[in-house]
Protein backbone atom coordinates (compact mmCIF):
# COMPACT_ATOMS: atom_id res chain seq x y z
CA UNK A 1 0.00 0.00 0.00
CA UNK A 2 1.32 3.27 -0.99
CA UNK A 3 0.61 6.80 1.34
CA UNK A 4 0.20 9.53 -1.25
CA UNK A 5 1.29 13.06 -0.34
CA UNK A 6 -0.91 15.46 -1.15
CA UNK A 7 0.84 18.30 -3.51
CA UNK A 8 -2.57 20.00 -4.13
CA UNK A 9 -5.17 22.11 -2.31
CA UNK A 10 -8.44 22.68 -3.16
CA UNK A 11 -9.16 26.09 -2.91
CA UNK A 12 -11.07 29.41 -4.12
CA UNK A 13 -10.21 32.34 -5.52
CA UNK A 14 -12.65 35.05 -4.91
CA UNK A 15 -13.28 38.04 -7.03
CA UNK A 16 -13.19 41.62 -4.54
CA UNK A 17 -13.66 45.23 -6.00
CA UNK A 18 -9.74 45.98 -6.79
CA UNK A 19 -8.34 42.37 -5.40
CA UNK A 20 -8.73 38.69 -5.54
CA UNK A 21 -8.30 36.45 -2.19
CA UNK A 22 -7.60 32.60 -2.00
CA UNK A 23 -8.68 30.17 0.45
CA UNK A 24 -8.66 26.84 0.87
CA UNK A 25 -11.90 25.20 0.41
CA UNK A 26 -12.80 23.82 3.56
CA UNK A 27 -12.99 27.72 4.96
CA UNK A 28 -16.06 28.29 2.67
CA UNK A 29 -19.72 26.76 4.17
CA UNK A 30 -21.51 28.62 1.36
CA UNK A 31 -21.92 31.26 -1.74
CA UNK A 32 -25.11 32.63 -1.78
CA UNK A 33 -26.80 35.72 -3.57
CA UNK A 34 -26.00 39.21 -2.78
CA UNK A 35 -28.38 40.18 0.01
CA UNK A 36 -28.20 44.02 1.96
CA UNK A 37 -27.23 42.57 5.50
CA UNK A 38 -29.52 44.08 8.07
CA UNK A 39 -27.96 47.78 9.25
CA UNK A 40 -25.80 47.74 11.95
CA UNK A 41 -25.54 51.66 13.06
CA UNK A 42 -23.80 54.70 12.49
CA UNK A 43 -21.25 54.01 15.65
CA UNK A 44 -20.16 50.85 13.75
CA UNK A 45 -16.83 50.67 11.61
CA UNK A 46 -17.54 50.97 7.88
CA UNK A 47 -16.08 47.90 6.90
CA UNK A 48 -19.05 46.33 9.63
CA UNK A 49 -21.53 45.80 6.64
CA UNK A 50 -24.38 44.15 9.60
CA UNK A 51 -26.32 40.80 9.86
CA UNK A 52 -27.54 38.38 7.97
CA UNK A 53 -29.77 35.30 8.69
CA UNK A 54 -28.70 32.53 7.49
CA UNK A 55 -29.43 28.81 8.12
CA UNK A 56 -31.61 30.23 11.26
CA UNK A 57 -28.50 32.26 13.02
CA UNK A 58 -27.74 35.77 12.59
CA UNK A 59 -23.89 35.79 11.19
CA UNK A 60 -21.75 39.26 11.17
CA UNK A 61 -21.26 40.51 7.55
CA UNK A 62 -17.72 42.13 6.45
CA UNK A 63 -15.92 43.95 3.68
CA UNK A 64 -12.51 42.65 3.63
CA UNK A 65 -11.36 45.94 1.88
CA UNK A 66 -12.98 48.11 4.18
CA UNK A 67 -11.08 45.79 6.56
CA UNK A 68 -7.39 46.67 4.92
CA UNK A 69 -8.93 50.34 5.17
CA UNK A 70 -9.65 50.85 1.60
CA UNK A 71 -13.21 51.67 0.48
CA UNK A 72 -16.22 49.54 0.90
CA UNK A 73 -17.93 49.33 -2.48
CA UNK A 74 -21.22 47.40 -2.25
CA UNK A 75 -21.49 44.52 -4.56
CA UNK A 76 -22.98 44.60 -8.21
CA UNK A 77 -25.59 42.62 -9.20
CA UNK A 78 -23.39 39.77 -9.61
CA UNK A 79 -22.28 40.11 -6.05
CA UNK A 80 -22.55 37.34 -3.30
CA UNK A 81 -21.96 36.65 0.09
CA UNK A 82 -19.72 33.94 0.78
CA UNK A 83 -20.13 32.05 4.17
CA UNK A 84 -17.02 31.14 5.76
CA UNK A 85 -16.55 28.97 8.76
CA UNK A 86 -15.14 30.74 11.81
CA UNK A 87 -11.70 29.32 12.84
CA UNK A 88 -11.65 29.77 16.23
CA UNK A 89 -13.85 28.42 19.32
CA UNK A 90 -15.78 31.50 20.07
CA UNK A 91 -19.64 31.27 21.39
CA UNK A 92 -20.52 34.44 19.76
CA UNK A 93 -19.48 33.83 15.83
CA UNK A 94 -19.44 30.36 13.86
CA UNK A 95 -19.80 31.68 10.80
CA UNK A 96 -18.55 35.33 9.03
CA UNK A 97 -19.94 36.79 5.74
CA UNK A 98 -17.88 38.31 3.41
CA UNK A 99 -19.22 40.58 0.84
CA UNK A 100 -17.44 39.30 -2.57
CA UNK A 101 -18.36 40.95 -6.17
CA UNK A 102 -18.51 37.72 -8.38
CA UNK A 103 -19.37 34.12 -8.03
CA UNK A 104 -15.62 32.18 -6.81
CA UNK A 105 -13.69 29.89 -8.94
CA UNK A 106 -12.74 27.08 -7.77
CA UNK A 107 -8.82 26.30 -7.84
CA UNK A 108 -6.35 23.85 -7.23
CA UNK A 109 -3.43 25.21 -5.54
CA UNK A 110 0.03 23.42 -5.73
CA UNK A 111 4.23 24.37 -5.53
CA UNK A 112 3.23 24.06 -9.66
CA UNK A 113 1.45 27.15 -9.70
CA UNK A 114 1.08 29.39 -6.80
CA UNK A 115 4.64 31.92 -5.82
CA UNK A 116 4.73 34.15 -3.08
CA UNK A 117 5.13 37.62 -2.93
CA UNK A 118 6.88 39.90 -0.99
CA UNK A 119 5.65 43.23 -2.27
CA UNK A 120 7.57 46.47 -1.15
CA UNK A 121 5.07 48.12 1.57
CA UNK A 122 5.60 51.31 3.74
CA UNK A 123 3.51 49.50 6.80
CA UNK A 124 2.54 45.37 7.23
CA UNK A 125 -1.09 44.99 6.66
CA UNK A 126 -1.87 42.87 9.39
CA UNK A 127 -4.88 41.02 7.80
CA UNK A 128 -2.80 40.10 5.10
CA UNK A 129 -1.14 36.67 5.48
CA UNK A 130 0.66 36.46 2.15
CA UNK A 131 0.51 38.02 -1.38
CA UNK A 132 0.84 35.24 -3.60
CA UNK A 133 0.42 34.79 -7.82
CA UNK A 134 -1.66 32.17 -8.52
CA UNK A 135 -1.08 30.73 -12.53
CA UNK A 136 0.52 34.22 -13.08
CA UNK A 137 -2.46 36.21 -11.00
CA UNK A 138 -1.55 38.38 -8.15
CA UNK A 139 -3.78 37.39 -4.93
CA UNK A 140 -3.91 37.74 -1.25
CA UNK A 141 -4.54 35.18 1.42
CA UNK A 142 -6.35 36.77 4.39
CA UNK A 143 -5.42 36.22 7.85
CA UNK A 144 -8.79 34.71 9.08
CA UNK A 145 -7.63 34.66 12.50
CA UNK A 146 -7.01 38.68 12.73
CA UNK A 147 -10.18 39.15 10.15
CA UNK A 148 -12.38 36.85 13.37
CA UNK A 149 -10.23 39.07 16.20
CA UNK A 150 -11.75 42.22 14.58
CA UNK A 151 -15.28 41.17 14.29
CA UNK A 152 -15.19 39.65 18.35
CA UNK A 153 -14.15 43.51 18.94
CA UNK A 154 -17.24 44.75 17.29
CA UNK A 155 -19.59 42.09 18.07
CA UNK A 156 -18.54 42.75 22.12
CA UNK A 157 -19.15 46.48 21.81
CA UNK A 158 -22.89 45.41 20.27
Amino acid sequence: MSHAVVKEVRSVLIPLHERQILLPNATVAEVMGYQQPEYAGDELPDWFLGHLAWRGVMIPVVSYEGLLGEPVVEPGFRGRILILNALGEHERISHIGMAVHAIPSLVRVSADNVVPVNPELDEPQPLIRQHVELDMSPAVIPDMDEIERQVLSVIEEL
